[in-house]
């Protein structure tokens, strides 16, 4: 399908007045005057960018590794519950969109994601992509392991849907795992810049900052001409040199500074004082346009036991997928980082990097 038919396709399912509301404070931009810069694809639907609010644009309802092969013995029926319930703090603080980056190869169950979202009130985006750590459950491989055929893998979960569904990702992850990608990892991020240039859906990539993995990435997206714009290297904050971070952001790259509650533990490196004060820089530097917060967090917890379950479930137990509101942005308030540019970060930049331009 033609991208701008896939786009005047999705904009007949209504524009949705949204659940859009800014975080306590935050001043409103002159571009927010019932302007639209295009639509956004979630798991309800289309809706015009202005419906999404703030928005934590890297995270995990629930992850599949620690929930796919315990449906079977599972009450769905609870665990929906207890997801939706977890939810619903986070948009007493003002979250009004979370971006789902849980791809198909390791458990991403969209009729889920739809019902959560539906129940909580809080937009959610649903990605395509893959994340290349090699599927390991029953029932799942890759659809194809050429450019061609993952690029219209990618294409058919945004333009058709997802799991013959009809509900459609609205965003492209993928993962590379260590410093250089692997022949197949490069296979799936050309496939996915060409998916991307065929439907405007954006970029997502899971990067290895500590060793600076982006800079290796750089000449693959230069070489199949994408857009840096609609690039994220995503756990960015887990470098602390603002050298490497400048290099992309000049380019036109945005980062995805969501690893910075994992600097609160005891001897964390980076800390959880420098991922913020590299943020507060970037910003000083006039690069506010480029940054993105989040947590990469379960906010739908695991049905595995306590004593198994990943760290990052155990890690901040008391604000949990509250850290971003309850203590990243007071603290970045608190180190001088103005409302406008906590606004442009988690309201404005998801909307333009989101959006598909109509």
């Amino acid at each position: 399908m033609h991208r701008r038919a896939f786009l005047k396709g999705s904009a007949a399912l209504g524009i949705s007045a949204g659940m859009a509301q800014p975080l306590s404070g935050a001043a409103k931009s002159s571009g927010e005057r019932g302007l639209s810069n295009g639509i956004v694809q979630t798991v309800l639907g289309a809706v015009d960018v202005s419906a999404l609010g703030c928005t934590l644009p890297h995270e995990h309802i629930a992850d599949g590794p620690y929930f796919l092969d315990k449906w079977p013995n599972g009450d769905r029926a609870a665990f929906t519950a207890q997801t939706i319930k977890s939810l619903g703090p986070a948009r007493a603080a003002g979250i009004r969109t979370i971006v789902d980056l849980t791809t198909y190869d390791v458990g991403r169950d969209i009729r889920f994601l739809e019902q959560v979202s539906r129940k909580s009130g809080i937009n959610m985006i649903a990605a395509t992509g893959q994340r290349f750590f090699p599927p390991q459950y029953p029932g799942v491989s890759m659809p194809s392991r050429t450019i061609d055929g993952l690029c219209q893998f990618f294409k058919g979960e945004i333009e058709d849907g997802i799991d013959g569904t009809g509900i459609k990702a609205g965003v492209i992850k993928i993962g590379i795992v260590a410093k250089e990608p692997t022949d197949l990892e490069s296979t799936g991020l050309r496939a996915a810049v060409r998916a991307s240039r065929a439907t405007g859906a954006a970029i997502r990539i899971h990067t290895h900052a500590v060793d600076r993995a982006a800079d290796n990435l750089v000449a693959i997206l230069d070489e199949e001409g994408m857009n840096p714009g609609k690039v994220s290297f995503d756990h960015s904050d887990d470098s602390g040199e603002l050298e490497y971070f400048l290099g992309l952001v000049r380019r036109g790259y945005s980062l995805g500074m969501d690893h910075v509650h994992r600097g609160i533990r005891p001897n964390a490196r980076p800390s959880f004082e420098r991922r913020a004060e590299c943020i507060r820089r970037l910003i000083d530097a006039g690069f506010a346009e480029r940054l993105f917060i989040s947590q990469d967090v379960e906010f739908g917890g695991t049905l595995l036991p306590d004593a198994v379950k990943d760290f990052r479930s155990r890690l901040d137990p008391v604000e949990g997928v509250l850290f971003t509101t309850r203590r990243l942005i007071p603290y970045l308030r608190g180190i001088g980082v103005s409302e406008q540019a906590i606004r442009t970060i988690t309201v404005e930049n998801p909307r333009r990097f989101f959006g598909l331009t109509m």
